[in-house]
């Protein structure tokens, strides 16, 4: 069995999600590879060096802890599926 993969948190951004889309400030630190994104309502996600969240994003439900594999110098973009503003809290991981 092999064992779990475990991380070690790093920078936490929080990204408003709102009605047009918000990507995050600053982009990942160039040792990240992972990170873990939750959002507090249902949200459309796009990453990229200068993302642009839209209705044909990944959608994210809300409450939902998901973790992807990123590039350095990438940033995430978030937009709202319904009609309520949230946030979304993105950290960064490093093994």
């Amino acid at each position: 069995m092999k064992a779990p993969t475990t991380f070690r948190p790093g920078t936490t951004q929080t990204v408003a999600v709102g009605s047009s889309s918000a990507a995050s400030a600053n982009a990942f630190d160039a040792n990240t590879r992972e990170i873990r994104i939750v959002v507090s309502v249902d949200a459309y996600v796009e990453f990229g060096s200068s993302p642009t969240a839209t209705s044909s994003s990944l959608i994210l439900p809300a409450f939902t802890v998901e973790y992807f594999r990123v590039d350095s110098a990438t940033k995430v973009a978030v937009l709202r599926v319904g009609a309520n503003n949230g946030t979304a809290r993105v950290t960064e991981l490093s093994q």
